[in-house]
């Protein structure tokens, strides 16, 4: 859901970009004259590729792009590392616990 509405928001700054008569990065990739399913879908492969290490051919234009997509990959790489954090506190909490297990059974 979270990427979907990074896709929505992307796809909406590129539009609007090329509205305001901005180079973006809907124009600069031909995206304008595609259907609205292939647009998208760019947009949600674009908001996945913010989260993991794929890579996508479609990279901002201007300025408000590339801000987003700097926010984008902030946000990530804080959600990530969290993530991250919570797995390796979990599997020492459980190392623990087994080790804790294993002393009361000898």
């Amino acid at each position: 859901a979270f990427n979907h509405f990074l896709a929505c928001i992307w796809f909406a700054i590129g539009t609007e970009s090329h509205r305001m008569g901005l180079k973006s990065w809907v124009s600069q990739f031909g995206y304008l004259e595609e259907d609205w399913d292939y647009q998208y879908v760019t947009s949600f492969h674009w908001a996945i590729t913010q989260f993991t290490p794929a890579s996508m051919n479609v990279q901002p234009q201007n300025l408000v792009e590339r801000s987003f997509a700097v926010i984008v990959v902030v946000f990530a790489l804080v959600g990530f590392s969290y993530v991250v954090g919570s797995i390796t506190g979990s599997l020492t909490q459980l190392r623990n616990m087994t080790e804790y297990a294993s002393k009361e059974f000898w």
